[in-house]
């Protein structure tokens, strides 16, 4: 995973966590998108559109999660209680503050190791 400006983290989809959505995720690779921010997360808007599988209650850094209500990606790099549903599909790996320095806007790219 590619974030612009800050550098690239290693992650993976986890078909454990929501196979039907991650199965989906893995179609749509590569994925692309201009980042926002939450206070604990970075978001980015994708073409899937499903409803929630297996709802979360609380997001740990490196969580990768999917945010039906919205169509979003979400990068967590803080602990933190959602304010709507969210569902877990992977985790991503590494020195996650540095995410914290991330600027709206910049470019998110997932794709598959070969």
């Amino acid at each position: 995973m590619m974030f612009e400006g800050v550098g690239e983290y290693d992650g993976e989809f986890i078909r454990f966590y929501a196979p039907i959505t991650v199965q989906q995720l893995l179609k749509l690779l590569p994925i692309e998108g201009a980042a926002a921010k939450w206070d604990y997360a970075i978001y980015f808007q994708i073409d899937l559109r499903r409803g929630a599988e297996r709802e979360v209650k609380r997001v740990k850094a490196g969580d990768i999660l999917y945010w039906p209500p919205s169509r979003y990606l979400v990068v967590a790099y803080k602990d933190a209680i959602p304010p709507a549903q969210m569902v877990k599909v992977g985790e991503l790996r590494g020195d996650l503050s540095r995410l914290e320095d991330l600027k709206p806007g910049a470019k998110v790219r997932i794709t598959r190791l070969e």
